[in-house]
């Protein structure tokens, strides 16, 4: 009965709004599909519709090796792991870049297996938004988790965030994911000019 009416009332905040809440919503889906559409290539995506931000987890894992002859006699392997969450957050403020970073944490830290050829594990949150407190994007600069298992010897984890502005096509990062906001604006630009 709460989920019922939790969903119901996002559904009916998504449809007020007037006509700029429309196209903006509109072109969120648009960069959202575009953007699933791109991750698609290289990374597992399963849907989020549980009535949050959230819509969708991206996860890529890739493993390399070096052997002599046969595969047993493996000189050295690498494992390298990604886990992508895709926000569509319309407003951002505090509460919701505390939110994204809260429960992208709580999800993906259990999912890292750190062992002797675990390399690293990257929790990465991109955030799609029409607009934006300033202090909630300060906030986001400053938001960093890092965990070293061993010594590094069985790999790290790191969590990386990336927020787009839809109305600029700007894009906001903390210092471990500016490497990913490269790569972002790319993507973006392309989809937003398109639209």
């Amino acid at each position: 009965m709460i989920t019922l009416l939790h969903n119901l009332f996002i559904k009916s905040r998504r449809k007020g709004g007037g006509e700029r809440g429309t196209q903006v919503s509109q072109l969120s889906e648009s960069v959202l599909n575009r953007l699933k559409g791109v991750y698609a290539a290289y990374y597992d995506i399963e849907e989020i519709s549980d009535g949050t931000a959230l819509k969708a987890l991206c996860a890529y894992h890739t493993r390399d090796s070096q052997y002599v002859l046969v595969k047993k006699a493996e000189l050295w392997a690498a494992e390298n792991h990604e886990y992508l969450y895709l926000w569509d957050a319309g407003r951002l403020d505090a509460g919701m870049v505390d939110a994204i970073f809260q429960r992208t944490l709580a999800d993906g830290e259990p999912r890292v297996k750190p062992h002797g050829q675990h390399m690293y594990t990257y929790l990465t949150a991109v955030a799609l938004y029409d607009s934006a407190d300033p202090d909630a994007l300060a906030r986001l600069k400053g938001l960093k988790k890092r965990r070293e298992y061993k010594l590094s010897l069985h790999g790290w984890m790191e969590f990386r965030i990336a927020a787009v502005d839809l109305s600029t096509g700007e894009i906001t990062a903390n210092r471990a994911g500016k490497a990913l906001a490269k790569d972002l604006k790319r993507l973006t630009d392309r989809i937003i000019s398109a639209n």
